[in-house]
Order: structure tokens, then sequence, then C-alpha cells
């Protein structure tokens, strides 16, 4: 495979990833690697999007001019980059809107970058999944351009966007996000919210899946295995949004989101 080879077949890479072909085909070393870099950024048949992290022009393209796979991007932004929560929901197929933000989870003290209109912000994983090194679990691959991108899965997607509602798009995109996906693996779902060991997520968790009872086929055994971990007293789903008390999670929930308002104005 040659360094041309190489380009057409990663459309986004990183410095340690092209290391690493040289190395394999046995043409390169460290300085050999800079070489290359340098002569295909000032040829413009590379671009940088940050230090360490390139992208390869389109056939007959100038770097600049190249239509880029932003999802593809943001995986590559740190060695253990995991595409999460809106940016999750966009892996999968499921998103309803389109943002100019970008979210990934990493362990390490990576700063947001800014590139051609994005923003690739880094969150870090709870101290509470950290501390019982569970920080990257129940992640998995999809493949974008003929490369794989580590993404959480649906289930924790689902718990995660119901916990940070602002890095998901808000509550209405999150619920109409969720609700096009057309099945959850329950028991991954209630052991995550156990893992995460936040009541008002338990609440949050259990009653969308409540809501969602029939076309999901949720059981009420696993209802209550969430209930059993919701909160004593009320809590708000958006305190901003006030709204009205559910019954059975101690959860008050915005009107708007109890209508499903969005469905009768489709």
């Amino acid at each position: 495979m040659t360094v041309l080879d190489f380009l057409a077949a990663h459309p986004v890479f990183t410095r340690q990833e092209f290391g690493i072909f040289l190395q394999q085909e046995g043409v390169g070393s460290t300085r050999t690697a800079e070489s290359h870099l340098l002569r295909y950024l000032a040829s413009r048949r590379i671009g940088r999007v940050k230090r360490g992290v390139y992208f390869a022009a389109g056939p007959g393209e100038r770097a600049e001019r190249t239509a880029l796979d932003f999802l593809l991007v943001a995986s590559r932004l740190t060695p253990d980059a995991v595409l999460a929560y809106h940016t999750a929901l966009e892996a999968h197929g499921y998103a309803q809107s389109l943002f100019e933000r970008l979210f990934f989870l990493t362990a390490s003290k990576a700063k947001p970058v800014a590139f051609r209109g994005r923003r690739f912000v880094p969150v870090v994983p709870s101290a509470t999944l950290r501390r019982k090194k569970k920080a990257f679990v129940f992640c998995t691959e999809v493949e974008r351009r003929g490369l794989p991108c580590r993404v959480t899965t649906v289930e924790r997607t689902l718990v995660d966007v119901l916990d940070r509602p602002d890095l998901s798009g808000g509550l209405e995109e999150c619920w109409r996000s969720l609700a096009a996906i057309p099945m959850f693996d329950l028991d991954v779902v209630v052991e995550y919210v156990r893992l995460c060991g936040q009541a008002t997520l338990a609440a949050k968790v259990g009653f969308f899946l409540e809501q969602r009872r029939e076309s999901l086929g949720v059981r009420e055994e696993t209802l209550e295995r969430l209930r059993k971990m919701r909160p004593r007293q009320t809590h708000y789903l958006d305190r901003r949004l006030g709204g009205r008390i559910t019954q059975g999670w101690n959860l008050i929930v915005p009107t708007h989101i109890l209508a499903r308002k969005w469905e009768a104005a489709a």
C-alpha cells in the first residue's frame, strides 16, 4: 500500500495511525512520517484539524474544499474518543436535528476544538463511573466511510441524553429522537442506570419507558426495578420549565413532554 492508498482509505486519520502504517510497510520512521505530512500539507493533499489529527482531500480536490464527515473527525480527536449524547444519536441515525456541536467522551484532558463552523466538545465520564472503572461501559462501533468509530450503545445513549439534555439538544429533541429507536435491551438500560447511581436519573428513564411501554414492550418488572431506585422526594425533569408531578416517579415533568405536543403538530 502506498501513502496515496492510505490517504484514500483514511479520510480522517491521526499522526499515530499514519506512523503505524509507515512502519508496517517498512518505509518509515518518525522523521519520515513528519516529512510526508509536511509535504502533503504544503501541497494541500491533506489538511489539519488540530495537532496530530488530519484529513485527506478527495480525488482532484484541495483539502480546504473537501467535504468532511464531522462524526468521523470527532472520533479521532483523542485516542479514547467515544461519540456520545446527541452525537451518538446522530451516529446511530436517530437524531431529529443536526447540530453544530459534537460531543465525545474521553478520559484525557482534551480541550474543545473549533473547526469549519463546528465545535467538538470533550466530556469526561462521571466521577461515579470512573470510580467504578466503568467509564466506557456499553460502547460499540459503527462504520463511517469505511473506518470504525466508537460510540455509546443505544441503551447507554438513552440514559445519557436523559441525564444531560443540555448536551443532547434539549428535552423535546431527546424525547423525539429516543422515540425513533425501535428497540432497547432493557436489562442493559437498567444495569447502566444502576451503575450511574442517580435516583433522579432512574425516575427519568422509568418515566420515559413507561410512556413508551406498549411500543417497546416494557414489562412491569422492568419499571419496578427502576421505581426502587427513584428519589424519595420530588425532583424536576427541568426546573426551568416546571410541570406536573407524575404518578409513581416523584418527577415533575413539563406539560409539553407529558402531552407530546410535537406528535400533534406532525
